[in-house]
């Protein structure tokens, strides 16, 4: 299995905000796989890979919003759109 921009932000948000509801969903028509988000009753937030960074993405007008092309950071970005807290790193 490839691990794409979808699975590194996947695998972040499931580090940094646990109690969100997230998944991969495969856009058989585009190719693409994009990321699925829901916290309590907000969303879905559904964010996908524009080649350059992470936009969100809706099926009436396509890519918008720009998030951060790192995935952490997006991960962050999209808890703190849907009202999620986010875990902190202890050391």
């Amino acid at each position: 299995m490839v691990f794409g921009p979808a699975e590194r932000l996947d695998a972040a948000v499931r580090r940094i905000a646990p109690q969100v509801s997230v998944s991969l969903v495969r856009d058989e028509d585009a190719g693409l796989t994009r990321v699925q988000i829901t916290y309590r009753n907000r969303g879905p937030l559904i964010l996908g890979w524009d080649g350059q960074t992470y936009r969100r993405w809706t099926p009436d007008d396509g890519y918008g919003a720009l998030l951060p092309s790192d995935p952490e950071d997006a991960a962050r970005r999209a808890a703190e759109m849907l009202g999620a807290r986010i875990r902190i790193a202890t050391q």
